[in-house]
């Protein structure tokens, strides 16, 4: 991921005051009911509501306990599953001395993959999908199973049938592909520049990741599996890649300084903006942005119609203040761009994108979800009550 934190310790100090690969959701302070929104919010709300079900990593003691986390003692987190409101929330893991994060369903949404290690390890969000242990579970996280050891299988990510894995060793700057039921490794080829956060295309034909090009980091690039021919898809420092679930293009967080060379706050690195790439590697269109906060981790609704992401404010951001605190948000992808007033650079270039509207679901309580860490995935699947 782009330079910001180093752990979860790290990143709460920066919380308080970075998102990185994944949603963490929080309760926001006081306990009290949010204000209705608008009506065009609203409808959205509505519309959205009930269609399937995201995944993500929470910390416990703030979702099941509601202590919001200030310090740098995040506690422990499991997975937990929620309607894209926000609403019937529940803990599907339950594992007091273990983290669980890093999860996305398979494409039929039978199944979550997920990372899962001791509590006492910091997760570290350039290597989240590193750490631990690999675990396929069902999807609503009965019958847990581990894959490998600690650090094997890294960075893997589902072919579209669930049958096989691809995986990426940086250090030996390969790609597995392994069996998914027997473990055998039925393909190798080089990593072309992929350092991390790769993932398989629907069509199951590329992988596209994180990658160094001619000696410069952070450009998101295809990878055919066949022909190993790459394809840029996104330059300017990039990260947090992931598929349209229709496999045409990817979303992902991107810093172009010629869309603003500053944050709100004077963040050096400039401000991070959601966009959407075509696989035939045309040049990216925006999709949100915030000049008092950073976009990260988004990823598509089964349909494509929705787009689900972080925010995390600028350096120098105040904890509290609704418009600079860490987000967890919706847009419809028809409605973008979205440009939050006051980024004026961005505007001059895109005089025609809208405010809104932008969902931030809720608790059952009506407080909104906030979010500090790991994003995570949206599946149309209906999932049962099943426990692990």
């Amino acid at each position: 991921m782009m330079p910001i934190a180093r752990n979860m310790k790290g990143l709460a100090l920066w919380a308080l005051g970075v998102a990185a690969l994944g949603v963490f959701v929080m309760a926001r302070p006081g306990g009290q009911a949010a204000a209705a929104d608008d009506p065009a919010v609203e409808s959205l709300r509505n519309e959205v509501g009930k269609k399937g079900w995201i995944v993500v990593a929470a910390f416990t003691k703030e979702v099941d306990a509601g202590h919001r986390v200030t310090d740098d003692n995040l506690g422990q987190a499991d997975l937990y599953l929620m309607r894209p409101d926000g609403s019937e929330m529940r803990n599907i893991t339950h594992t007091p001395d273990r983290h669980e994060f890093f999860a996305r369903f398979s494409a039929d949404g039978k199944k979550i993959m997920y990372r899962r290690m001791r509590k006492g390890k910091d997760i570290e969000h350039d290597s989240v999908g590193i750490q631990g242990e690999l675990v396929i579970a069902n999807s609503d996280g009965s019958n847990p199973v581990a894959v490998g050891k600690q650090g094997e299988y890294p960075w893997a990510t589902w072919s579209p049938d669930t049958k096989q894995i691809a995986c990426l060793y940086q250090g030996e700057h390969v790609i597995r592909i392994f069996d998914v039921e027997t473990k055998k490794q039925v393909k190798q080829m080089p990593s072309q520049g992929i350092f991390q956060q790769m993932s398989w295309s629907p069509d199951g034909k590329k992988l596209c990741g994180t990658a160094t090009v001619n000696g410069v980091q952070w450009i998101i690039i295809a990878l055919d599996i066949e022909t190993q021919k790459t394809t840029v898809l996104s330059k300017h420092m990039n990260c947090t890649p992931n598929w349209f679930k229709d496999g045409s293009g990817i979303v992902n967080s991107c810093r172009n300084t010629a869309w603003g060379k500053k944050g709100g706050n004077g963040d050096p690195y400039g401000n991070t903006v959601l966009v959407q790439a075509t696989a035939d590697g045309k040049p990216p269109a925006l999709l949100y942005a915030d000049i008092d906060v950073h976009v990260y981790n988004g990823f598509m609704s089964p349909d494509d119609k929705y787009v689900a992401f972080n925010t995390g404010m600028s350096e120098g951001g105040t904890a509290g203040d609704p418009k600079k605190e860490r987000s967890f948000l919706i847009v419809r992808r028809a409605d973008t761009p979205i440009i939050q007033p006051g980024f004026e650079e961005l505007l001059k270039l895109n005089p025609s994108a809208k405010t809104g509207p932008v969902l931030r679901p809720r608790f059952s309580n009506g407080d909104p979800l906030v979010t500090v860490y790991l994003a995570g995935d949206w599946t149309y699947a209906e999932i049962g009550a099943g426990k692990p």
